[in-house]
């Protein structure tokens, strides 16, 4: 397939996502492919198309996130444009996860877009067990190699399209919970006393639904719990009223596993990195990488 640009559309929570965003602009750079890069974070406006959009997004409740499907809304029909779609999620291609890209892809068709390509690509989990620090640096290296394995299908005209188990399709319509939840999860945040009043959260909270007024936090209805307050803070001062079982206790920062894994020159086995059952899905994407022993 011969394209001179692409657009990256992406929405990140926690920062998984853009560092896909990240892997696919830098191989695409690589072929002298421009790229033009739009992040959904408060009201985003669909942009001009290059050749082929990509359009990622994190698994929020086995679903693309409310930002995604907001944007979808607003984009113009085409005929037979080419895209890509690219979920982003800390358990990989497994059960019940399947579907969540079906909904993105039939409304992207609906708008005559031509979906050439689907796939899902690993981050290190912020979901209620988190990965340790070695199985982080593991996945961190991979994607970027899985990356520029799409993208050399993309340019050799290799479709790739996914059959999605029954059952996934019945949960990714049950799975809801960021739309209905959402604001109910926003609403009960709660600063502690650790707070020092910088405006981080207001200023970066992709939502645009925290506001600093006279002195108090007023979170709005917009949440999608991408939890980027919860575990950006620089303080540590946002703290769930609800639903606290899906903070990974330790936190989440992968700017500071990766200032770490850049000294990292041995890894461990797959094996080893992903014995437990619930890590099936990293495993097999570890191994798809190339990168490690088994």
């Amino acid at each position: 397939m011969n394209f001179k640009s692409a657009n990256l559309v992406y929405f990140t929570g926690t920062g998984g996502t853009a560092r896909v965003a990240d892997a696919f602009e830098r191989s695409f750079m690589k072929r002298s492919i421009s790229v033009l890069r739009t992040e959904l974070k408060g009201v985003a406006d669909p942009v001009v198309f290059g050749d082929v959009l990509i359009l990622l997004f994190p698994v929020y409740a086995f679903n693309a996130p409310k930002p995604i499907e907001e944007w979808l809304k607003k984009i113009q029909s085409v005929d037979g444009h080419p895209a890509v779609v690219v979920s982003v999620s800390g358990g990989g291609e497994i059960s019940p996860n399947t579907a969540c890209r079906s909904a993105t892809i039939r409304h992207l068709e609906k708008k005559g877009y031509d979906v050439i390509y689907e796939k899902m690509l690993v981050m290190p989990s912020n979901f209620m067990i988190g990965f340790d620090e070695s199985l982080c640096a593991m996945v961190l290296h991979a994607t970027p190699v899985i990356v520029e394995k799409v993208v050399v299908d993309i340019m050799k005209g290799v479709r790739n399209r996914t059959k999605p188990y029954g059952i996934d399709r019945i949960v990714s319509k049950l799975g809801y919970f960021e739309a209905f939840g959402g604001g109910f999860f926003g609403r009960h945040l709660k600063v502690n006393d650790k707070c020092v009043d910088c405006g981080w959260c207001e200023k970066l909270c992709p939502r645009d639904n925290i506001k600093i007024i006279d002195g108090e936090h007023v979170f709005g209805n917009d949440c999608v719990i991408c939890l980027r307050c919860v575990y950006g803070c620089p303080q540590k001062a946002i703290e769930p009223g609800f639903g606290k079982f899906m903070v990974v206790p330790e936190g989440y920062n992968l700017s500071k596993v990766e200032n770490r894994m850049s000294h990292l020159t041995v890894y461990p086995k797959i094996s080893q990195a992903t014995s437990h059952s619930f890590l099936r899905g990293v495993r097999d994407y570890l191994i798809e990488s190339n990168c490690f022993k088994l």
